[in-house]
């Protein structure tokens, strides 16, 4: 009986780490979906910038990438007569887009 119970424990310690194992693997691959590698040099750069601002490395790609979001051409190429009868779907795209 006491060997049962024993089994018991130990197979639901077991399944407890399984558990815990698959929850921190899944949230460490939420935070790499969001990540990005800057090269070394340039983190070193923007790394030296930060400490002289008392702010971080991503609070200054943050302002950067508002920057350029904000100063980004947003002009679509016109598409060709050409192009629209080789590509039905662009007639509709354009429709859609008035």
């Amino acid at each position: 009986m006491a060997n049962n119970y024993k089994r018991f424990i130990q197979n639901q310690f077991e399944k407890a780490k399984s558990t815990a194992s698959e929850f921190i693997s899944s949230r460490s691959e939420e935070q790499e979906e969001g990540t990005i590698e800057l090269n070394p040099q340039y983190y070193a750069q923007l790394k030296a910038i930060a400490d002289m601002q008392h702010t971080t490395v991503q609070g200054i790609v943050n302002e950067i990438i508002v920057h350029y979001l904000a100063n980004a051409p947003y002009e679509t190429t016109p598409i060709s007569v050409d192009q629209k009868e080789d590509n039905p779907l662009l007639y509709l795209d354009g429709i859609c887009k008035l």
